[in-house]
């Protein structure tokens, strides 16, 4: 039986694993880059407390879901991408769209 010290340190693990720049969520709007991006899910969740609305709504649009292809094909986190997923279907609007992503991360 492993211990719950073993489960915390590979969770932590998990959330502090880093991607190279090219593998990076580059947050934009339709005006360009927003100078924010993120190469772990620790700075994903950060990020997404200070982009500005424009920018989850721009990687949310209707043909298209950034967050949660990112999170599946790039961290490989299917749950949290899954659960991105539901997010875009209730068509929440400003800051409740931002609570509902950061609860979920």
């Amino acid at each position: 039986m492993r211990s719950k010290k073993s489960k915390t340190r590979r969770t932590k693990k998990k959330v502090s694993k880093k991607v190279s720049n090219d593998k990076a969520f580059y947050f934009n709007t339709w005006q360009g880059f927003t100078g924010i991006k993120a190469k772990s899910l620790e700075e994903f969740k950060k990020a997404i407390k200070v982009v500005p609305i424009e920018s989850l709504y721009y990687h949310l649009r209707e043909d298209k879901n950034d967050f949660s292809a990112w999170l599946r094909g790039v961290l490989n986190e299917k749950k949290i991408a899954d659960e991105i997923d539901k997010i875009k279907s209730e068509m929440l609007e400003g800051e409740h769209l931002r609570r509902a992503i950061y609860f979920h991360l």
